[in-house]
């Protein structure tokens, strides 16, 4: 059931790309460098000087290398059979907290793309879900963590989708996600993630 959910390979490959920008950045590469005059127009629009945008890009830095290493953790899991709900939950929650906070650094059209394909597979996912199984059914366990997870960051990859104009109003409601608030927050998804995650390991000692 994870691997539905794990980002697919162009979303790696955006975010691969903004980790070599910034660290071009961050290094005074050339400014010629088109990626970094992107950058560095970034800068003028939001009226900040460059030490606060590296420094900003330095934090984004920090969060992409620690989510790239749970998407290498996670895909190990995935091919050792090993369903991780817990590293499931902090992957998405990591990577929705950089959405939210580091949103304009993908202002850029290879950003857009990204944000547009997530849009489209995580609402795809979600439709899937909806249709092939009863939420009554499973409350609390593994696949009602996932579904309250994907809310989640769906949440926030469409926010970042209208604000960064690749999403309409209109095609929002065309989507037809609907009941896609959370009831459970982070910290309960976490638990209950946690408490799935010691039920496996005492029923793999019986």
């Amino acid at each position: 059931m994870v691997h539905s959910f794990i980002f697919p390979q162009e979303t790696i490959a955006s975010i691969q790309e903004r980790i070599e920008v910034l660290e071009r950045c961050l290094n005074d590469a050339n400014p010629q460098d088109k990626a970094l005059a992107e950058i560095l127009e970034l800068a003028n629009s939001r009226q900040i000087s460059l030490n606060q945008l590296k420094e900003e890009a330095r934090q984004m830095l920090h969060q992409l290398h620690k989510f790239m290493k749970l998407d290498k953790k996670l895909k190990e899991k995935e091919q050792q059979g090993d369903l991780s709900i817990l590293l499931f939950v902090r992957y998405n929650f990591l990577y929705k907290e950089i959405m939210d906070n580091y949103w304009d650094f993908f202002l850029n059209q290879k950003g857009k793309e990204a944000v547009k394909a997530m849009t489209l597979s995580l609402g795809k996912f979600y439709m899937e879900l909806k249709k092939e199984f009863s939420f009554k059914d499973y409350e609390k366990d593994e696949l009602y963590i996932i579904v309250e997870t994907l809310k989640h960051i769906t949440q926030s990859v469409i926010t970042v989708a209208l604000k960064i104009n690749i999403l309409t109003e209109e095609k929002f409601k065309a989507l037809n996600l609907k009941d896609i608030t959370p009831q459970e927050t982070e910290t309960m998804l976490t638990s209950l993630a946690s408490m799935k995650k010691w039920d496996q390991v005492y029923r793999k000692l019986a």
